[in-house]
């Protein structure tokens, strides 16, 4: 059986600060990353929109 090699991160705590930073170097490495954040719903998705504008599909998720 051939093993999935896709690697998946969940990034608590990522509208700001180190969250932020290691779900943006993730991505950049080809990680997907799901970004989640207690904050409100713009600082998550800024962080989405850099992401994306990067290439990549994050998936985004916040308690608002």
């Amino acid at each position: 059986m051939k093993r999935n090699k896709a690697k998946i991160a969940l990034v608590t705590g990522s509208s700001q600060g180190l969250g932020k930073n290691t779900a943006l170097a993730l991505a950049k490495k080809g990680v997907g990353v799901i970004v989640t954040d207690r904050s409100s719903e713009a600082k998550v998705n800024s962080v989405v929109s850099a992401i994306a504008y990067g290439g990549h599909s994050p998936i985004a998720e916040t308690d608002e």
